[in-house]
């Protein structure tokens, strides 16, 4: 008898909170009153579907939208997307970033040092392109969400590339929390998605623990643009974490740091490291 697959193992390890969720749920459901972005404008970069997909989902929503094709890493790009969008609806309040790349074809050594390169072109470089035209547009206020992944926190063959690029935009968005404090910035980590209706990333070894619905991390999304979210600002955030239960205990979160990245394991001091022995 084949072993069974525990579709939490990737999951359930990494909780800050006991409740853990992998759909939507009261606290998070886009269709929520609470929820609502009336006199928003959103920006949403990563056409996952292709142009075609934007162009038929923006004709059939009850609301104006603009698409425009972009390469991220492009500033010139980048600056042309934000000048379309504020010509077009005079501002931008909220930028949702899920543009990015998976690079797991090799071992250092192996890969090709220009393919290796692209998850930092794409994940890093292309984060720092759109907050900075963002922070130009916005006149340094707003909500800026980087989708980034657990696979920062990850150590495993293949993965260099894209787990090192992650963690950067990790770090990258604490300082961009740092220097431009009025701006609202997360990074939000969106599950083990399950591909639905065609559209999705499918990597075969992960489709076992793909459980998490897209839906929850759009409710997610619209609850870190709202001021409740505060306590949330600069940090990581996993949409499977319960946010009720956050909220309960924001204050041990911002006293602890809980949602900052550290940097050794070591306890470092003027004493030095407490050593066991």
């Amino acid at each position: 008898m084949a072993a069974s697959i525990d579709p939490n193992m990737l999951t359930a390890p990494f909780q800050l909170t006991a409740s853990m969720h992998r759909d939507i749920y009261s606290a998070v459901d886009p269709k929520s009153p609470a929820l609502r972005v009336d006199g928003k404008v959103v920006l949403i970069t990563g056409a996952g579907g292709g142009l075609g997909y934007l162009e038929n989902t923006a004709a059939s929503l009850n609301v104006p939208a603009l698409v425009a094709p972009c390469d991220v890493t492009s500033e010139s790009d980048i600056a042309s997307v934000f000048e379309k969008g504020k010509r077009r609806f005079e501002k931008v309040d909220v930028v949702v970033n899920t543009a990015g790349t998976v690079n797991v074809n090799g071992v250092i050594g192996e890969i090709d040092p220009r393919q290796w390169w692209v998850d930092f072109e794409t994940n890093v470089k292309g984060t720092y392109n759109l907050f900075h035209h963002f922070l130009n547009t916005t006149e340094g206020k707003g909500t800026f969400i980087n989708l980034i992944s657990l696979g920062a926190s990850m150590l495993a063959p293949g993965i260099s590339s894209y787990s090192t690029a992650k963690l950067a935009a990790i770090k990258l968005a604490e300082y961009f929390d740092l220097e431009h404090p009025k701006l609202r910035i997360f990074s939000l980590h969106p599950g083990v998605v399950e591909a639905e209706n065609g559209c999705g990333m499918v990597i075969d070894h992960l489709t076992p623990f793909a459980k998490d619905k897209a839906a929850l991390t759009a409710g997610v999304t619209l609850y870190l643009q709202r001021p409740e979210a505060d306590f949330l600002r600069g940090g990581f955030v996993s949409v499977n974490w319960d946010i009720k239960e956050m909220e309960r205990h924001k204050d041990e979160i911002l006293d602890e740091k809980l949602l900052k990245l550290g940097f050794l394991r070591a306890k470092l001091g003027p004493y030095g490291h407490p050593w066991s022995k």
